[in-house]
């Protein structure tokens, strides 16, 4: 729990997810993808392919898929953040049934479902048109599915531990009623992850359900979404991350209190944790991207009394908070799109 703690102290069209996204996901290892990147108006990105199936002697798919928009370093955070406020609204929704007190909890859904909404619009929409075509060239089936990779990170410290403790609660519940005992594993963990699709879906149910005047069965669809909605997610390699978080959230407030050798000392340590971390991976490309980091916190560390400086310990935050490890749908950035922009700067 002490983990827990310090982890989090400081800190339109039908989108589906899931089965469609894998299944795209497998057929494109298994072929040749001519993709292009095209700059669209707004400064959004799309990223297209086009992948072609079979021989055509009696038939041929082609899949095409399109990208639209690109999540930023600082809308992930954002999305994050409502995303916390999301399951904060689903707490108190269920906080208010265990009560009795139903009309309590129908604003408390509504919020959600709002932001729900607003976080849904930050995301990428990935649009997949399958199509199937005879040896005439007629085309016998066509679908199109769009996909969002919706899964939420949760990394808003003051925020996130008021909204964990009730989904541990949740869970402690529910192992308990089958007669296990939660893992540790599911106790201290290294990140929170949040499937929207599932939440969202659990919502409607519920307010569907309160609507016809049925709180014991809506309560149970909120249960639901506590324990199969939020998944506390353990990575052993990301435990020195966790240190490194907490860390750089000291030190940017170190800063602006003025207090300069306390944010060199949080800095250091930050540096510390990078290097046990990177001591851990395998992959010689991550570890580049890992040194960098160091060596950009300990340039920072001789300037810190400088102008920006909390601005960019805010920064190392975020690319800090980009090396947790990612679960399948994920939501991410998109790391060469930024790339390109700095260049462009």
């Amino acid at each position: 729990m002490n983990v827990i703690r310090k982890f989090f102290h400081d800190r339109k069209g039908t989108v589906i997810s899931g089965v469609v996204a894998l299944i795209a996901l497998s057929l494109f290892m298994c072929a040749t993808v001519i993709a292009s990147e095209k700059a669209l108006g707004g400064g959004e990105q799309r990223d297209q392919s086009y992948i072609t199936f079979g021989s055509g002697k009696r038939y041929q798919t082609t899949v095409e898929r399109y990208t639209e928009g690109a999540l930023s370093a600082q809308d992930k955070h954002q999305a994050s953040l409502l995303t916390s406020r999301i399951v904060n609204h689903l707490n108190n929704a269920a906080k208010s049934l265990i009560d009795q007190n139903p009309e309590a909890a129908k604003p408390e859904i509504k919020n959600a479902q709002r932001l729900t909404q607003v976080v849904r619009e930050l995301l990428p929409v990935t649009t997949v048109t399958t199509s199937v075509k005879d040896v005439s060239g007629k085309v016998v089936y066509r679908e199109v599915d769009k996909v969002q990779d919706d899964k939420i990170a949760l990394y808003e410290g003051t925020i996130a531990m008021e909204i964990v403790e009730p989904i541990i609660d949740a869970k402690e519940k529910e192992a308990a009623l089958k007669g296990l005992r939660l893992a540790d594993v599911d106790v201290i963990y290294t990140s929170v992850l949040v499937d929207l699709s599932y939440i969202e879906r659990k919502l409607n149910h519920t307010e569907s359900l309160l609507d016809k005047g049925k709180p014991d069965e809506a309560l149970v669809q909120l249960a639901l979404a506590q324990t199969k909605g939020v998944k506390l997610v353990f990575h052993e390699v990301d435990n020195p991350l966790v240190e490194v978080q907490h860390a750089l959230r000291l030190a940017e407030r170190m800063v602006e209190e003025g207090k300069h050798e306390a944010a060199q000392d949080n800095l250091r340590l930050a540096q510390i944790q990078l290097g046990t971390y990177r001591a851990l991976l395998e992959d010689e490309e991550a570890k580049k991207i890992v040194k960098q980091l160091e060596d950009d916190i300990t340039k920072l560390t001789t300037k810190i009394e400088e102008k920006g400086a909390a601005s960019k310990i805010r920064k190392f935050w975020e690319r800090a908070v980009n090396l947790f490890s990612k679960e399948t749908g994920q939501a991410h950035t998109e790391e060469k799109t930024e790339q390109t922009q700095e260049r462009k700067k």
